[in-house]
């Protein structure tokens, strides 16, 4: 029974610990990227490296950012071989933090990241009607950010008190940087910012979409801006409501593990019908009926690892008696 609790809790702490996880995910990227320049501006190291080819640089109509958890050889911003240096993330975040600390890597780290952020400045300018000078501003910010996070960042494994205060600086860094971005763009253009932002998840879902709609289905470039506020309106519907369900799932009278899993299911069918709705009038009937097979698909993988996690659960109960 004590080994049933357990379960259970860990389950309903991964929508805690999901704003740090993200986090987290967010340094990931630069730890791979920026490795590279470790190697170049550390020639005397004796660090072993291994040579990673992207693929040509290529110069796309951006849509979304790339996903932030892998290097996207299609970014036009990756445009040198990328090194990875050898060993444990921690070991690799530890060489970033001491190679940081020289003046010229610094400065070459934020040249690196101001060509990583291409797709965002080109987006504010394009989407948002940003100044150059504007957008070369959020793009500073950011990467300010980024270097804050990684010189405060902890090696120490992450407990339910750290992800508290992690998710606590992360708002406090939120509201710091909303205030350099006002005094930039003014109350108006930061708004808009602030939806953008917001809406990168849902962007970066849509442009992972695109490539499945071929032929007769492709979607044209006037479909993709509606499409992503459709979906960015329920897939937020659907996140609020998931963090409110694992916010019960706190109390005493917790569900089981089968039981959480079939409420989870619940909530993306709910959602998958809605967003149905919401992108009818915006894609011919032929893709709207693939959207629905993609959907379909997504439904039934969550279905397979709700599945496997109630079995687990249920054996690792059997195993306790």
């Amino acid at each position: 029974m004590v080994r049933k609790v357990e379960l259970l809790v860990s389950v309903a702490l991964l929508g805690s610990a999901a704003t740090a996880i993200w986090l987290w995910g967010q340094l990931h990227d630069e730890r791979t990227r920026n490795a590279e320049l470790s190697a170049r501006l550390n020639a005397q190291s004796n660090t072993v490296v291994t040579v990673l080819e992207p693929s040509a640089p290529s110069t796309p109509r951006a849509t979304a950012e790339p996903a932030a958890s892998a290097p996207n050889p299609a970014n036009p911003a990756l445009v040198e071989p990328l090194r990875v240096v050898q060993g444990t993330p921690d070991d690799r975040m530890a060489h970033q933090r001491r190679m940081l600390q020289q003046p010229k890597y610094r400065e070459a780290w934020r040249a690196q990241m101001r060509l990583n952020y291409t797709l965002r400045r080109d987006n504010v300018i394009r989407l948002l009607g940003f100044t150059p000078e504007e957008a070369d501003a959020v793009v500073e910010i950011a990467i300010e950010r980024q270097l804050s996070w990684i010189d405060r960042a902890s090696e120490k494994p992450m407990s339910q008190e750290s992800t508290q205060q992690q998710q606590a600086l992360y708002e406090q860094d939120k509201r710091e940087d909303d205030v350099k971005l006002r005094e930039v763009l003014g109350e108006a253009k930061l708004a808009q910012f602030q939806e953008y932002m917001e809406s990168r998840s849902t962007r970066i879902h849509v442009d992972q979409l695109r490539p499945r709609f071929t032929g007769t289905d492709t979607l044209r470039d006037d479909q993709v801006e509606p499409l992503i506020a459709a979906l960015h309106v329920e897939r937020t519907r659907l996140h609020t409501e998931q963090q409110e369900f694992r916010k019960m799932s706190h109390s005493d009278d917790s569900p089981s593990v089968q039981q959480y899993s079939e409420r989870e299911l619940e909530l993306l069918r709910a959602a998958h019908e809605r967003m149905h709705v919401a992108v009818a009038p915006i894609l011919s009937a032929s893709q709207l009926k693939r959207f629905d097979v993609l959907q379909k698909r997504d439904l039934e993988r969550q279905e397979l690892e709700g599945r496997m996690q109630s079995g687990a659960a249920d054996e690792d109960v059997a195993n306790t008696r």
